[in-house]
């Protein structure tokens, strides 16, 4: 197994390749299968594999396969080879997982041991920011399937190689994507009374926005505004006519997206009669929240019954993910154990120094073999 893991990882690793441009990831995966001798359908990049067991019931995997526009710093001596680009989210690691762990099916098989259930595994392009799981889940041949559950894993630095944190309810956030365009009047910076400054109104708009937790929340809700783009301006003494910001928001309560839009509405309203200032938005929910089923909580607990496992992790960030449970489908996301202090591996998730030892993937192998078990499938 841990061969396996070695040559996916590794040369995988070589090749990162942004949302739905993964040609030659999605290539080096289809060979694998061909030479295991695996059935699959093509999604663009995407690729989701299918072997038949007894039953048209059939249980899902997921690994994403996208990497970010990050230049690699790490001392990994399989980096990155294309500049600007690595797999700073470790979907190098949930791929070569999946492959290994179709290859160590096949070996059952091979060795009369029968499926009782269908399986499908889900080779995910575009998960950075694409939601490329909107597109699989809309292809006749996804469709077809009987799904009645669906995991994934997701590595994880913050916990210790050989650890997992499993969680039952919400695991990740809907996301909230903010275009803001504000334009004011543009002036010599010498005679600011002549214009009207968009990037002193575009300051206190950023801050006004924050209220939004501190007084229109209630300070028990899961809830997140950031600002991470202000854009404005080129000259140190012209005040520009706009500035352009990008925001997210993430939250746990749906229900909160209707007030939360009609506040931030109204403060923009608030900032045009206030400044004689024009402020268009664009707010679009996208990935909606990871709801983790409480019965395959339940499996994934007694599959994992010799490990230390933390029921009580969530994350911050969002997981296209989510579009897998839209439709009712069970799901389970998990994340898995990769940090080694004594060996240096630490960094966070989206960093120019993430790495991880292979090794530490034999246990989400071994995850989804024993989950198996567990649903009766083999």
């Amino acid at each position: 197994m841990l061969n396996n893991l070695n040559n996916h990882r590794n040369y995988l690793h070589t090749i990162p390749e942004l949302a739905l441009q993964e040609f030659k990831t999605s290539q080096y995966i289809r060979d694998v299968l061909d030479k295991e001798g695996v059935e699959y359908h093509t999604v663009d990049t995407s690729t989701i594999a299918f072997i038949r067991g007894n039953s048209d019931s059939c249980i899902a995997f997921r690994a994403d396969i996208d990497a970010l526009p990050l230049k690699e710093e790490s001392n990994n001596p399989f980096k990155s080879k294309i500049d600007g680009m690595m797999h700073a989210c470790g979907h190098d690691g949930h791929t070569a997982m999946l492959l290994a762990f179709i290859q160590e099916v096949k070996k059952m098989i091979s060795n009369n041991i029968e499926l009782k259930k269908s399986l499908l595994f889900i080779f995910e392009a575009g998960e950075e920011g694409a939601g490329g799981a909107r597109f699989i889940i809309n292809d006749n041949f996804y469709k077809s399937k009987n799904i009645e559950a669906i995991f994934a894993l997701h590595v994880y630095p913050d916990i210790n190689v050989g650890e997992f944190a499993i969680k039952s309810g919400c695991v990740s956030l809907q996301n909230i994507n903010l275009d803001i365009s504000l334009n004011g009047k543009g002036c010599h910076g010498a005679q600011p009374h002549k214009g009207i400054d968009s990037i002193l109104i575009g300051a206190k708009l950023v801050e006004a926005y924050q209220s939004l937790k501190s007084r229109n929340i209630p300070s028990y809700e899961h809830f997140l505004l950031t600002i991470g783009a202000f854009h404005a301006g080129t000259v140190r003494n012209i005040i520009p006519e706009s500035v352009n910001m990008l925001g997210t928001i993430r939250l746990e309560n749906t229900a909160l997206i209707p007030l939360i839009k009609n506040k931030i509405e109204n403060i923009n309203s608030g900032f045009e009669i206030a400044f004689d200032v024009n402020i268009d938005m664009k707010f679009e929910p996208f990935y909606p929240p990871v709801i983790n089923d409480y019965n395959l909580f339940e499996k994934s607990l007694k599959a994992l019954s010799k490990k230390v496992v933390y029921k009580d992790i969530s994350l911050s960030g969002s997981e296209d993910f989510s579009f897998y449970l839209q439709n009712g489908t069970p799901g389970l996301f998990g994340l898995i154990g990769i940090k080694d202090a004594e060996h240096g591996y630490t960094s966070s998730l989206h960093n120019n120094n993430f790495d991880f030892n292979n090794e530490s993937l034999v246990h989400g192998v071994q995850f989804y073999l024993d989950v198996l078990n567990e649903l009766h499938s083999i």
